[in-house]
């Protein structure tokens, strides 16, 4: 049954959207303070200090280190309003290698803020509690994979958060049964040992490791046609050899591997991928070794219940929808979000940061993390996380819709 209760959503909404108002500046410096210090996965100890100390000045209780994860943190907004539902807003604010703030990492963050300052004006008028978890290293360590694993979602009803892309902002109205908004993902490293030798003296007495990984990556195009169309297979040679004239006893190759259905990524991409490595190596004589590069990220699983109200919020907020674009559902990237999506409703924003297209993990989306468009939508967006996770903790009708919707996808 929804809450009854004497505020209305506008009152809500006024004294949410004034919260964020009177704090833009202190957000917008907080975003360029994180994108100025870039950090990697699990390194993140300036971003996490300066966003848990940002929500501590402002009066909110946070615990550091939570999960056994260093740079993870979480924010509690109790509500006095009454049992409730659990609603988490995420944060992300790890970056890329030699690039920076590429994927806007920083812009997430700030806006997961934003929204706690939201929901911190009108905690008194809300039933259940609000939670603000920072989520270190998306950019391919898992943190929140690590995160679940730890119990930190545990009691967690359903959860929100947002990212950057490009220059559209594109919210669903529906997704078929089976359909995925992003590319599940594993990663692994093949390493090839062979026998070193003299390439021109004694050619013969060497194995050459660096022909296996060749191997490798010709194996792996001839694989793709057997593949289903939705299927990503890219990699690159770390190692190689040292010299020409010393047959490579040492070389391998990292891979990530992708699929819109996170089973058949496991059941089938990844088996196929290593009978191709282990073809090489028999090609070859070499020695093949794989181990997990790269965790593995699920599926991003379709909320549309959470999604239509974020879009009704973000419309109300004066923000532009753009119409998806025909055959392309979701994000062809991969995130952990997609693993918390597995266990709970969940839904991740995707909003305009630019005029003009822009690639994520790129020096051109790194310097638009930081644009005053960037800033102004991301704000727009915490005021649009704020009211939705109000209007989850008040009304018990719309959190059990997007648990029904959610049970009937995982089932």
């Amino acid at each position: 049954m929804t809450n009854q209760s004497a505020e209305t959503k506008d009152d809500l909404a006024s004294r949410s959207n004034s919260a964020i108002e009177a704090s833009r500046q202190a957000l917008f410096d907080l975003s360029k303070d994180v994108h100025s210090h870039p950090e990697l996965n699990y390194q993140e100890y300036y971003s996490s200090n300066a966003l848990s100390g940002f929500l501590e000045d402002r009066g909110l209780k946070v615990e550091r280190g939570i999960g056994g994860v260093e740079t993870a943190f979480r924010a509690t907004i109790p509500g006095g309003g009454g049992e409730g539902p659990t609603i988490a807003v995420l944060a992300e604010y790890d970056a890329l290698p030699d690039i920076g703030h590429g994927c806007g990492h920083n812009l997430i963050a700030m806006a997961a803020m934003g929204a706690a300052l939201g929901l911190q004006a009108n905690a008194h008028d809300l039933p259940g509690r609000a939670v603000v978890i920072g989520t270190p290293a998306e950019e391919g360590g898992g943190g929140k994979i690590r995160l679940l694993e730890a119990g930190v979602f545990d009691g967690v009803d359903a959860a929100i958060s947002s990212h950057p892309f490009s220059n559209r902002t594109i919210i669903p109205a529906s997704a078929p049964v089976g359909e995925s908004w992003s590319l599940a993902m594993v990663g692994y490293r093949y390493m090839y040992h062979g026998k070193a030798a003299h390439a021109a003296a004694a050619p013969e007495a060497g194995i050459n490791a660096l022909n296996a990984v060749i191997h490798l990556f010709t194996g792996i195009d001839a694989l793709r046609q057997h593949l289903r169309d939705d299927v990503r297979i890219h990699g690159v040679i770390t190692d190689g050899g040292t010299a020409p004239n010393v047959v490579p006893e040492f070389a391998a190759a990292n891979f990530m591997l992708r699929s819109r259905d996170g089973r058949y990524l496991s059941d089938v991409v990844v088996n196929k991928v290593r009978q191709v490595a282990e073809g090489a190596a028999s090609m070859t004589g070499a020695r093949l070794e794989v181990e997990e590069f790269y965790p593995f990220y699920e599926n991003v699983q379709p909320n549309v219940v959470l999604a239509q109200a974020v879009g009704a919020n973000a419309q109300a907020m004066g923000m532009r929808l753009d119409e998806p674009v025909a055959g392309r559902p979701g994000s062809g990237a991969s995130t952990d979000f997609g693993n918390v999506s597995q266990v709970m409703p969940a839904f991740e924003m995707r909003y305009a940061v630019s005029e003009g297209p822009v690639a994520s993990h790129t020096r051109d989306m790194c310097e638009t993390a930081v644009t005053d468009l960037a800033l102004n939508n991301a704000l727009l967006v915490a005021k649009t996380l704020s009211l939705t996770a109000s209007d989850l903790l008040r009304d018990a009708t719309l959190v059990e819709a997007a648990k029904a919707e959610f049970a009937d996808r995982s089932s």
